[in-house]
């Protein structure tokens, strides 16, 4: 098993290097905020009543964050969609229908962009090529490109950029610059500290991943960090190639508590409280300390992360990119590269097939 403070084998394990684009994060982010203001977007898109974005994976829980994280200042409705089918609102020149897949290749964003084309919805494409960018080169959709040299893992913070200078454009929230200004200053620190080089009794993403080993991860959240929760457990599983399960507050005192009564012996979980100082409602910061409580209570030592700076904005990507370096240090302890994922690559391959 690599030893977490071998900076070298783990950037040797690392082989596409993952490590240096989770370090880049600060520089995605801004660079999409840059990129985004000068992209195409024909003025009527200014005229809308109601946002739909089709997303899977990776893009969806980065949608799921963008709606989270705009909820008290977006006049619009937001729904995201994961699938091939779109909710019968999502019709005529009054929706904005955004299809986000960073590889352009899923077959189910396809036959959402189809679908919203016919239904004579204004179109924007978010991709990094594939056939989404060929539809929309072919039909006239907007489109927004994501840099191709990107790993899929890092798109949240490029799409993320570009969410946030879309809304700008549109005026439908006030300027997030400052947002955007702030979250740049804190995931370059937050890469600073959770670096390789920094040695485990510094670095607190690689003594938590040390916690994972050999167990089951509970990530859970209250309000915009319920998408966060929802992207550590799609980072943990596709770079540690390990189980994770996202939850969220109150929710997890409604039910999940409930189970862990009977847990199998066979299952330890490990469990991370993702905590938004300010932001959290003060009744959820009650319920987690009462889960906190009942997690202790049956053996259980939890961990939290608290989000980093002040806005919505900054505190959402810090804890992020914090799980990010988790998913990366459980990867080498694993002994896992990072990058490839076999299994979604197989289950596309095989899609393809019956077509």
């Amino acid at each position: 098993m690599i030893h977490l403070d071998d900076a070298a084998a783990i950037r040797a394990l690392d082989a596409s290097g993952l490590l240096t684009h989770t370090a880049a994060a600060h520089q995605y982010l801004i660079q999409a905020w840059r990129v985004g203001a000068a992209l195409p977007l024909p003025d009527q898109y200014r005229f809308i009543e109601r946002i739909v974005i089709a997303a899977g994976g990776v893009a969806a829980t980065t949608a799921a964050l963008f709606a989270a994280l705009f909820a008290d200042s977006l006049n619009v409705p937001v729904c995201v969609v994961r699938g091939y089918d779109l909710p019968a609102h999502a019709d005529g020149q009054a929706t904005l229908c955004i299809v986000a897949d960073p590889l352009g290749d899923s077959e189910e964003g396809y036959a959402a962009l189809e679908l919203a084309d016919a239904r004579g919805t204004k179109l924007l494409v978010l991709t990094g090529g594939g056939p989404l960018q060929g539809y929309a080169e072919r039909s006239g959709a907007a489109l927004w490109a994501y840099p191709a040299n990107a790993p899929l893992q890092r798109s949240l913070y490029w799409q993320i950029g570009l969410y946030a200078a879309l809304l700008n454009r549109l005026g439908l929230v006030r300027d997030p610059a400052d947002q955007v200004a702030e979250a740049e200053h804190v995931l370059r620190e937050a890469a600073a500290a959770h670096a390789p080089e920094k040695p485990l009794v510094q670095n607190a993403a690689k003594r938590l991943a040390g916690q994972m080993i050999a167990r089951l991860p509970l990530i859970y959240g209250s309000g915009f960090m319920v998408p966060v929760a929802a992207h550590w457990r799609d980072q943990i599983m596709l770079t540690a190639k390990a189980f994770a399960v996202a939850d969220s507050l109150p929710e997890l005192n409604h039910t999940t508590i409930n189970g862990l009564a009977m847990l199998p012996e066979s299952i330890r979980l490990a469990t991370v409280c993702l905590a938004a100082p300010g932001h959290d409602h003060p009744r959820n910061v009650v319920r987690q300390e009462l889960a906190r409580r009942m997690f202790m209570a049956e053996g259980i030592v939890p961990d939290t992360v608290t989000g980093s700076g002040e806005s919505p904005l900054a505190q959402a990507l810090s804890a992020a990119l914090y799980g990010d370096f988790v998913s990366i240090y459980l990867a080498a302890l694993y002994g896992q590269d990072p990058t490839p994922t076999p299994a979604l690559d197989e289950v596309k391959r095989r899609l393809a097939a019956t077509r």
